[in-house]
């Protein structure tokens, strides 16, 4: 089972698609993530997908720790969320959270703050390019080196998501 959680009007093709809006998606699970437990049972999904849904949501620790408790042993959970230095990132007055390129290693158990962890993380920042060329060359680069970037004036450049892959 792969489930596309907060689809909105992108639903995915061989996903369950959720979401609490009944709109132009017209997603097959119709749920609020802000409520818990979300109805899908332990162990139950091959794949979780959230692109720009886990930003929206009150509390996103719950939420990570909802996505652990569905995935099976091996699955994956591929996430999109805003990165702090896009500017729409705080335009957006649903958007709760902002992320860095560090933010889904400590569900992975870096100091272990929580009571599940993921056996592994990767993550990777992405640059637009449509109207910034240079974000061709800029992107590689910081992603060879997020911390310093995220640390330093690089940030002029402003990174527009990050992306993570979580496994369990």
């Amino acid at each position: 089972m792969k489930i596309n959680l907060g689809s909105g009007g992108r639903p995915l093709d061989g996903y369950i698609n959720v979401d609490r809006l009944t709109g132009a998606g017209k997603p097959d699970v119709v749920w609020d993530l802000d409520n818990y437990p979300w109805p899908f049972g332990d162990g139950s999904a091959d794949e979780i997908f959230m692109d720009q849904c886990l930003e929206h949501l009150e509390d996103h620790n719950r939420a990570m720790k909802e996505v652990h408790r569905i995935l099976k042993k091996g699955g994956i959970a591929r996430i999109s969320v805003p990165h702090f230095t896009w500017q729409f990132a705080y335009q957006d007055p649903t958007h709760k959270h902002f992320y860095g390129y560090n933010t889904f290693s400590y569900y992975a158990g870096a100091g272990g703050y929580f009571d599940f962890k993921f056996s592994s993380c990767s993550a990777k920042l992405v640059f637009g390019k449509r109207l910034s060329v240079w974000n061709i060359l800029l992107e590689p680069l910081f992603n060879l080196m997020p911390n310093v970037y995220e640390q330093s004036p690089l940030r002029i450049f402003p990174a527009l998501t990050v992306e993570a892959e979580l496994i369990k």
